[in-house]
């Protein structure tokens, strides 16, 4: 029998196809590079096949296949990752598992929901509203991306200050093994059952295993939110006041601060006269709230930032929080309204309290050697530290000398945060465009000991293959 039909054979009826324009649409995800080489004529690679599951039992299948035949497997969820992990290769399988998009069950009394790895994040909050409950998972792709791809990326959300990232959401997981041993690991609150093999799946971006279904904690959703703003001069204050306010227990939801360039971009509509800016976001029920509210004026006072009307700043971050997903479809999409030459993308960091202040100079210093912008927000808060998000601009002759500018731009910039003591990504992930820089980041034996875990799951090396690891 021809491999192929041997395949479609062990599925679901129409799970497999070799449709090209199917195979061509699979194979590639939004990192600027996957984007530019397939507009051009002629550069696109193209899978073997694409099998679109219809359950776990679907997946075991097409892995025991894919090992047998040693064909590399690229899982995708909805195409939306900016790092080259959903790319795929000539001649690999693609399991396309947003045809898994189904909430299976919603506990109530728990408090957590089972969803399948397909599905949407806006398909999943709408299915949690009526329960009076949010994942409080909110990224700016929330849209465009899966509950697979948050948990395979390593994902955190613009609400991750009040909810927690994605690792702390997981209470539960299915994975298949690439041999297609089918993993179960049953949902609960915490477990000292030996090491988390729940989070050795987060972050593992489909070289460890194919996520199909989660089971998430969630929280009451807030039916508004109330807003504290404040300005400084410089960027500086602000960071110091998220640290203050984080360490002090203020307790809020959604914590940013974004430097003076970054300002300009997100509040011109309101008229701002300059300065950076950062809001503190709070569910309208939770208790104390005018307390909270008062000591974070006091907080401002002192780092010397004046205080805005939060209803306003805040009612507008919200409102366009995700207008910037578009903005990036358009540059880099077919439109590029911006024409050929340009580039934009992002670097997300993380680093210790003692390490922000450093990080942003220098990051900053890197990208604008090869940018002509650079704009930063802070975001992400934990009690050791916080997360920096820049975004850039690069403007070269013709399509290949901005990539090749975008590249070195992109280089300068994760060796001033390995300089510096950073984590050169904070919840984009890796792919294909980090993983070079993997050993610098992990030291050698951090990566010994990742390249052994692969080697014991995957010995023969099928799953997605050039992610993660260099």
């Amino acid at each position: 029998m021809d491999p192929l039909d041997s395949l479609a054979s062990r599925l679901s009826p129409g799970a497999a196809t070799t449709d090209p324009g199917s195979l061509a649409e699979a194979s590639w995800d939004m990192s600027p590079a996957a984007m530019l080489r397939w507009s051009r004529p002629g550069e696109p690679v193209r899978p073997l096949v694409l099998v679109r599951p219809a359950s776990t039992e679907d997946v075991s299948e097409a892995l025991r296949w894919a090992e047998e035949t040693g064909t590399p497997v690229v899982t995708r969820g909805l195409g939306s990752g900016v790092c080259g992990g959903a790319v795929a290769g000539t001649g690999s399988l693609v399991l396309d598992v947003s045809s898994m998009g189904s909430v299976l069950a919603v506990d109530d009394a728990s408090g957590v929901v089972e969803v399948q790895a397909g599905c949407r994040g806006t398909e999943l909050e709408a299915a949690l509203a009526p329960h009076g409950l949010t994942t409080g998972h909110y990224p700016q792709s929330i849209a465009l991306s899966s509950v697979g791809g948050w948990i395979a990326a390593a994902g955190a959300g613009q609400a991750s200050a009040g909810f927690g990232p994605v690792e702390d959401l997981v209470v539960g997981l299915t994975a298949v093994l690439a041999d297609g041993t089918v993993v179960r690991l049953r949902p609960a609150p915490r477990s000292a059952a030996g090491p988390n093999l729940r989070r050795l799946l987060v972050g593992s971006e489909g070289t460890l295993a194919v996520i199909t279904e989660a089971v998430l904690a969630c929280a009451p959703l807030p039916t508004a939110w109330s807003w504290s703003a404040f300005s400084a001069g410089s960027f500086g204050p602000l960071v110091d006041l998220a640290r203050q306010a984080v360490w002090g227990g203020v307790g809020a939801t959604i914590v940013r601060g974004w430097d003076e360039a970054d300002t300009a971009l997100a509040f011109a509509s309101l008229g701002h006269p300059g300065g950076a800016v950062a809001i503190f976001g709070f569910p309208d029920l939770v208790p104390g709230l005018e307390g909270r509210r008062e000591a974070l004026e006091g907080l401002a006072a002192g780092v010397g930032a004046s205080t805005l009307d939060g209803g306003t700043y805040g009612g507008h971050w919200w409102e366009h929080r995700n207008d910037v997903s578009e903005t990036y479809r358009l540059i880099m999409g077919p439109d590029r309204i911006f024409g050929p030459g340009v580039m934009v993308d992002s670097i997300e960091v993380a680093g210790l309290w003692r390490d922000v202040p450093a990080l942003y100079d220098r990051i900053r210093e890197a990208l604008l050697g090869g940018a002509e912008a650079a704009t930063c927000h802070l975001s992400h808060p934990y009690r050791s530290g916080a997360s920096l998000y820049f975004s850039f601009l690069v403007h070269g002759a013709d399509e290949y000398d901005a990539e090749h500018r975008l590249g070195e731009t992109w280089r300068a910039a994760v060796r001033a945060c390995h300089e510096v003591g950073g984590t050169m990504t904070h919840h984009h992930g890796v792919g294909t465009l980090k993983a070079p820089f993997m050993g610098e980041e992990l030291g050698a034996g951090g990566l010994e000991m990742l390249r052994r875990i692969k080697a014991a799951l995957d010995p023969a090396g099928v799953l997605n293959p050039g992610k993660l690891l260099p």
